[in-house]
């Protein structure tokens, strides 16, 4: 059989002519340069796709948004909480605390368990029966609370009873979390000073008061690649911005690494606010008649639980990290780079980033700040010529009006009022208006501003101040009981303790709520 010349399958030596060979060749070589073409592309766009990942997500718009560090003042409960509130008291710490600490990605690093790193108002700062109580009333939000660490929704009176309510006595940095569609959406976040919250073993925060919100320790990431929303409090300033340190002890035995992990504290030496020293408060144990405990509870030991969280997919994108690492996004290191280490602040909405973008973004402007002026560098306070042991006056302004509040001469209780020239009724806590506090509160300012709380949680921005020497308060002699006599019997009153004859240390009682049906406090 015969084969015409140039078929492919020709047997016995035909092939194709000169000019096929040719085509074909040049042929191949074209495919080759498209095939490299497109692998070059795929690298391109797998590099391009590889850093959008690594750097920071896009709004609906395309414009590229830094992580929020969402400002949340004392008592703003923040638009998606978990709870009401629970605070047993409104009255938030004088600004009389020194900074302190190291520093630590462009903040200041303090560890959980250091002694005064927290403040007590004298009594409990929150009701936990309530708290506990409303999460089981609220089954949705009660296992979007557990899932935060790690617990079931039945263990969560038992991880309550594990920690206790005391005061942040600086502004800190958080990982909060709102409850948005049913869980626990997380958020970087810095609570000012004056806020209550729950502490573990190890000092760490692990719930708001004001709203129920859980927390973790703060992203490992620094504060400078981050855009601070909200409006700043008079006070804030990221050099005093406090995270509690994590630490792990890490020892070597015949070349292998142990950790040691310390037993949790069983009590913490926070700071009396009211006085200005040291107490000791046992942590824990604030509720009782929880009967036994589910079975396979297994609640987080929170020494080995105190370390800088991770998250996923868009979580991390919005905490500033890696996907599935506690490492930062390289973008934040990128931007805190650029910007000097000082995140920006602007205010929620104006550059078109959206609820979820801000989910902490206050909407209050402390008394004697302009929301407009917040954050600019306010004029040191003048204190004049006046010498004295503690403020006799003091002005600031109340939006276009000067405001100036009067003292007594004699601060005869724990919290003293004021006459004030715009008619409002203002009180403060004495220890906050004495010489030593004042002037510690003005040196921790970088600016020399002297702010102030009114003990119903407004701060105030003191333009001018006079000082007063105090008056001793006068012992006041009651005129004598007239005697009743008759012939058999002579009866003399009962002596009464009057709030004159009370010893000028003794701290007046807090008020105590009675607890609603389910979790009871502890007598």
């Amino acid at each position: 059989m015969t084969y015409p010349p140039g078929m492919p399958d020709q047997p016995y030596g035909y092939g194709p002519d000169a000019a096929t060979v040719a085509f074909n060749t040049e042929r191949r070589k074209s495919r080759r340069r498209m095939t490299l073409v497109l692998s070059a592309i795929v690298a391109v766009l797998v590099v391009v796709v590889g850093l959008g990942a690594v750097k920071l997500y896009q709004d609906k718009t395309g414009n590229i948004l830094i992580p929020a560090l969402s400002l949340r003042a004392a008592d703003d409960p923040g638009p998606d909480p978990f709870t009401d509130s629970v605070v047993l008291s409104n009255r938030v710490a004088p600004a009389n605390i020194a900074p302190r600490g190291t520093d630590d990605h462009g903040v200041r690093a303090v560890s959980g368990t250091a002694p005064g790193l927290y403040g007590t108002m004298g009594g409990a700062s929150c009701d936990t029966a309530a708290l506990g109580n409303s999460l089981a009333n609220d089954p949705a939000a009660g296992a979007a609370w557990a899932s935060v660490f790690g617990i079931r929704r039945s263990d969560v009176p038992w991880y309550l009873n594990t920690l206790t309510p005391v005061v942040l006595t600086a502004d800190t940095w958080v990982t909060n979390h709102a409850y948005r569609s049913g869980v626990a959406q997380p958020f970087q976040s810095v609570l000012q000073r004056g806020t209550a919250v729950y502490v573990d073993g190890a000092g760490v925060p692990r719930a708001v008061c004001t709203c129920g919100n859980p927390l973790l320790p703060p992203a490992a990431a620094p504060v400078g690649g981050y855009r601070v929303v909200g409006h700043p409090w008079p006070t804030y300033r990221t050099t005093n911005i406090e995270r509690v340190s994590y630490t792990v002890n890490n020892t070597t035995v015949n070349n292998t690494r142990v950790v040691n992990t310390p037993a949790p504290l069983t009590e913490l030496t926070v700071l009396d606010l009211l006085r200005g020293v040291n107490v000791v408060t046992a942590i824990g144990n604030t509720l009782n008649d929880l009967g036994p405990a589910p079975a396979g509870m297994n609640l987080p030991d929170p020494m080995a639980s105190n370390g800088p969280p991770s998250f996923t997919g868009q979580a991390a994108a919005d905490n500033g990290l890696r996907d599935g690492s506690t490492e930062p996004a390289e973008a934040v290191v990128q931007q805190a780079e650029d910007n000097g280490g000082t995140p920006a602040v602007v205010s929620p909405g104006t550059d078109g980033s959206t609820q979820a973008d801000a989910p902490g973004g206050s909407s209050t402007t402390p008394e004697g700040a302009d929301s407009s002026t917040a954050a600019s560098t306010p004029t040191p306070t003048d204190f004049g010529t006046s010498t004295g042991d503690a403020i006799g006056s003091l002005t600031f302004r109340s939006g276009d009006q000067s405001v100036t509040c009067t003292l007594p001469s004699t601060f005869a209780a724990a919290e003293v009022g004021s006459d004030c020239t715009d008619g409002s009724a203002r009180s403060f806590v004495a220890a906050g208006l004495l010489s030593d506090a004042v002037t510690t509160a003005v040196h921790a300012s970088p600016d020399r501003v002297w702010t102030l709380d009114t003990t119903s949680g407004q701060t105030l921005t003191v333009t001018s101040a006079t000082w007063q020497t105090l008056v001793p308060e006068s012992t006041e002699t009651s005129e004598p009981a007239t005697e009743t006599t008759t012939p058999t019997t002579t009866t003399t009153e009962e002596p009464t303790i009057t709030e004159e004859s009370t010893s000028e240390e003794t701290v007046a009682t807090t008020e105590t709520t009675e607890p609603e049906s389910g979790v009871a406090p502890a007598e």
